[in-house]
């Protein structure tokens, strides 16, 4: 009886150490991918980047690694050293081409021998590379906006909405940010091909910012007469929003007098369209972050994405008063609670031949 007793602690003890070494072993395969955002914890934008990525690295049980750059290309640098010098250094990075840096930053993940992937903001210089591994391996591959869609379909939108209220006489000040900025710029583009199909249209000018409030305030101040200005395209929600309060405090409604919209479906931006403070935004680009998961957890898993491709372009949607409840129809903070980002995978759907990064998909499993 008594040796019963002992085999039987003893292989209780052999089992425990057992279960004990495989939560070791796979708590050290666990990878870990450190994101880099341009801004400062209040970003709003790049908030609700990382927190949707951490659900994704959540479910592919990733860890995440989060670094702010606090609007200083040196800072986002400064991060970059600092996590690759940790005694366990990520083994992965993700980050945006912040004010044309994408060249440095890469630079300093090939010193580090860290596999990186932008997002966002992407290679600058280098817009018609086929592969971004030709520019350099440790630059494994991108995902950002179609901005110029974004800019096309956000000054559609607004023209289209302008004249159904009957709006005979169309006039667009256009507010966006300098002329190096990679995003901006394409988002102009596109602003540009729309009003290609609707000549009638008249571009009053376009105003460059540095994206801030004081300076959206301080163009919108430049106009002499802002009765004359029937639409105001904002490259980004804030912006938008700024606007919006800038014209109601001189009296002028907006979706009556003015029809204001933005880029980026930030929260706050999506409630503005609900109570009608905005006409639009076009967005969807929150999950690019999430994406570049992933593609990290498929290509540490034995699966290199290069097979497909290594640029993706992520659709972007605009939103109105009438269609803004598929995104606001669920509790912000469990959101992605029931999303299967498994799904998202090759390595764990081996039946998939292209990846999903559908917004529409994602939205649905979001309900």
């Amino acid at each position: 009886m008594k040796k019963l007793v002992l085999k039987t602690i003893f292989s209780v003890l052999i089992y425990s150490l057992i279960v004990l070494w495989s939560s070791i072993s796979f708590a050290q395969t666990k990878k870990t991918i450190a994101v880099f955002s341009p801004g400062d914890k209040s970003n709003v934008f790049w908030k609700e980047m990382i927190d949707f990525s951490k659900s994704v690295a959540d479910k592919l049980e990733m860890n995440v690694l989060v670094y702010y750059g606090d609007d200083d290309a040196d800072i986002m640098a400064k991060n970059m050293e600092s996590a690759a010098k940790q005694a366990t250094k990520p083994n992965g990075f993700i980050f945006p081409s912040m004010t044309g840096q994408g060249d440095r930053y890469i630079k300093i993940a090939e010193k580090h021998a860290i596999p990186s992937i932008f997002v966002n903001i992407g290679l600058d210089k280098n817009i018609s590379l086929s592969s971004t591994r030709s520019f350099n391996s440790f630059c494994l591959g991108q995902v950002t906006p179609d901005d110029e869609n974004a800019g096309y379909e956000l000054a559609k939108t607004l023209i289209q909405t302008a004249k159904s209220a009957g709006k005979k006489s169309i006039t667009i000040l256009a507010i966006t940010a300098q002329d190096n900025d990679v995003n901006a710029a394409l988002r102009v583009k596109g602003m540009e091909k729309a009003l290609k199909e609707f000549p009638d249209v008249i571009l009053s000018r376009i105003a460059n910012t540095d994206w801030s409030k004081v300076q959206t305030v301080e163009a919108l101040e430049l106009e002499k007469d802002l009765k004359k200005i029937t639409i105001v395209w904002a490259a980004s929600d804030d912006m938008a929003l700024t606007a919006s309060s800038f014209f109601k405090s001189k009296g002028l409604s907006q979706g009556k007098d003015v029809f204001i919209g933005g880029i980026d479906w930030t929260n706050q931006a999506l409630l503005a369209i609900k109570s009608g403070e905005l006409t639009t935004s076009v967005g969807g680009h929150f999950a690019d972050m999430g994406w570049a998961m992933i593609l990290f957890y498929d290509y540490f898993n034995g699966k290199d994405f290069a097979g497909e491709n290594t640029i993706f372009k992520s659709a972007m949607k605009p939103l109105i008063a009438k269609n803004v409840n598929i995104f606001l129809s669920a509790d912000t903070k469990d959101r992605w609670n029931d999303v299967n980002f498994r799904s998202f995978s090759k390595v764990l759907n081996p039946s998939l031949k292209e990846y999903r990064f559908d917004l529409v998909v994602l939205l649905r499993m979001a309900k």
